[in-house]
């Protein structure tokens, strides 16, 4: 298929409802096609990724999101017609909530299209049997699994082979996503993710997102780069891979979450407004004026403007960072106590150890 081919292909499938993209494209690469929303079901998480976006760890006291309130978000997103999931932390953790929410959902046809998870509670074939059928038959489409040295620091990687090999068998291998890690792999991705010098490697070959645990705990493997070294601009609309308006700037969001609190927010830590409040359509329609000054700020300047607006709140020198949005998560922290209805939760902010 050519270019041109390709494009119109591309241009078709986007204006197709996303349960439809999902059937023709399989559930992974329709995250291509169209864009995605997410309950952030609890921060509490089973294990703590030192690169993870939430900061979610055990020691989150993080309850889990109400049925209630998870049916009201998720009938939300669905009007997005986005390609949407279920993730935490770790949503599996409060199994009887969750279950009651997806099975209330599929009454409504308002299923999540997927759910997230880490494996680390896929001890038993029977266990994983019994909750992907009982998803299945209330609508879910398929399964998302974590699945890197990260994440293998803690989970045993036999329980995510388990379950990745289980959710094939239900759903269907193109209904799958996430590292389709071999036997081989996943033992050398808890090889790295348990030797600081592997680790070290791994960090600088494919540096995440240094916002939230990252920044407090990969930092070390990454060198400082001057500000005036960082590429600041903020990118156009049309602009995937500068980041800002796709991350951050509606209608561009590419990926939005509500989580327990009824935040509405990016990945990760910019609140865009409550779910109770204004639906996010609502909030999406906007437009950039429309929504908040940290947004505004961003799609104008990027990094370098929260860097400005927080010199002049006081904020101490910040002389270099590891990445520009590590700048960007830097110049935010900062600014939190400012913008207290913007910035936040808690919990994308401060890091959480195992």
């Amino acid at each position: 298929m050519g270019d041109i081919e390709k494009q119109k292909a591309d241009e078709e499938l986007r204006r197709l409802p996303a349960r439809e993209v999902i059937s023709r494209v399989g559930l992974e690469s329709s995250m291509s096609h169209k864009c995605v929303g997410a309950l952030i079901f609890t921060y509490r998480c089973s294990i703590a990724c030192p690169h993870c976006l939430f900061g979610c760890g055990p020691r989150k006291q993080s309850p889990p999101m109400s049925v209630d309130d998870g049916l009201l978000y998720l009938r939300q997103l669905h009007e997005l017609d986005r390609v949407i999931h279920i993730a935490g932390g770790e949503a599996m953790l409060y199994w009887d909530e969750l279950a009651a929410l997806v099975q209330r959902a599929g009454r409504e046809g308002i299923a999540p299209h997927f759910i997230e998870t880490n494996s680390s509670w896929a001890v038993r074939d029977s266990l994983v049997r019994e909750r992907f059928q009982h998803f299945r038959d209330c609508g879910v489409l398929g399964m998302y699994f974590s699945a890197d040295p990260y994440h293998f620091m803690h989970v045993p990687p036999e329980n995510y082979l388990r379950a990745r090999a289980i959710a094939c068998e239900i759903f269907g291998e193109r209904h799958v996503c996430g590292h389709k890690a071999a036997p081989e792999k996943a033992e050398e991705f808890v090889r790295i993710g348990r030797d600081p010098e592997l680790l070290a490697a791994y960090v600088r070959r494919s540096i995440p997102m240094m916002v939230g645990n990252a920044a407090d705990r990969l930092a070390q493997y990454l060198p400082d780069i001057a500000i005036e070294r960082l590429d600041l601009t903020p990118g156009t609309r049309s602009s995937f891979a500068s980041g800002c308006f796709r991350a951050v700037v509606p209608p561009s969001v590419w990926e939005l979450h509500i989580d327990p609190y009824g935040n509405i927010q990016t990945n990760c830590g910019i609140m865009l407004g409550h779910a109770k409040r204004t639906a996010p359509r609502e909030v999406l329609a906007r437009g950039v004026n429309g929504t908040n000054p940290i947004v505004a700020i961003i799609a104008e300047k990027g990094p370098a403007g929260l860097l400005e607006l927080a010199y002049e709140k006081g904020c101490p020198d910040i002389p270099h960072a590891k990445s520009k949005c590590n700048l960007c998560y830097k110049a935010r922290t900062f600014l939190r106590p400012h913008f207290p209805d913007i910035l936040g939760p808690d919990e994308a902010y401060t890091a959480s150890h195992a």
